[in-house]
């Protein structure tokens, strides 16, 4: 096959994937609004009992934050599609405390979903955008626990480790008690607005876009991540990451 006819090729594939993710953003994004109009309609029109407001304004509200989310996902993703890693807006971070700044953040979220939060953090140093490796474990911690069950756990992990060539990398692993994930399914759950369980995401919220965002966030700092999985059993997320600067530690068991 010719270089040429192999770069039209890959042309194609990403002007496909282009268009397939303008038609599920489009998608995704009628719904709020559908209900934010119908909602703002019938109490501009005075057709809503005065008892019934409160409750009609907290459907507005909790559909606008959904897609306010959702739009939030949508910039990140395109930052990282057509954004290069800028060096001169690189610094070093430490991944025990982006960690631990994210459990902070969800701490009251795992309690009112009754889930226990777990950390195992070693200082580890990577070179890279702060705002987008917090988001990324956030995201990873946030669907451990919105797809856990009741008195479930979620561990959180940061260290070092030895790769098969012999290179030091950084590691994030978040592991969950929750249903696990199919064998069938476990790429596709790093696909942009794949959901495993669309009935259970309607209930919990979410946009389909934060595995993705882990995925190519990862990619963006030259690492990976990977999955495995358990059904009935439980999920462990990981991301390699390469180091920064040497720092003792070794990975902690999320047994």
């Amino acid at each position: 096959m010719s270089a040429s006819r192999t770069r039209n090729e890959e042309l194609a594939r990403a002007e496909k994937m282009r268009r397939d993710f303008t038609a599920n953003v489009s998608h995704e994004m009628k719904t709020p609004l559908q209900v934010i109009s119908g909602y703002a309609e019938l109490m501009a029109n005075g057709l809503v009992p005065p008892e019934d407001v409160p409750r009609f304004a907290k459907l507005i509200y909790d559909e606008s934050q959904a897609m306010r989310a959702l739009i939030d996902d949508v910039l990140v993703l395109s930052r990282l599609d057509e954004v290069a890693p800028d060096a001169e807006d690189a610094a070093d971070v430490d991944l025990s405390a982006a960690a631990e700044h994210v459990a902070q953040r969800l701490a009251k979220p795992a309690r009112d979903a009754g889930v226990r939060l777990r950390v195992q953090l070693e200082p580890v140093l990577v070179r890279g955008n702060e705002t987008l490796l917090e988001q990324m474990i956030y995201n990873l911690v946030e669907n451990g626990i919105r797809y856990n069950r009741e008195d479930g756990l979620v561990i959180v992990e940061t260290s070092e480790e030895r790769a098969a060539d012999n290179a030091q990398v950084a590691i994030v692993r978040v592991s969950d008690t929750g249903a696990g994930i199919p064998p069938d399914k476990r790429d596709k759950v790093f696909e942009r607005f794949y959901r495993l369980e669309k009935s259970r995401s309607k209930e919990t919220g979410g946009t389909g876009l934060g595995l993705a965002i882990v995925k190519h966030a990862a990619l963006y700092h030259g690492g990976d991540v990977t999955v495995e999985s358990q059904e009935d059993k439980g999920t462990c997320f990981t991301v390699r990451l390469p180091v920064a600067s040497s720092s003792s530690g070794s990975c902690g068991s999320s047994g």
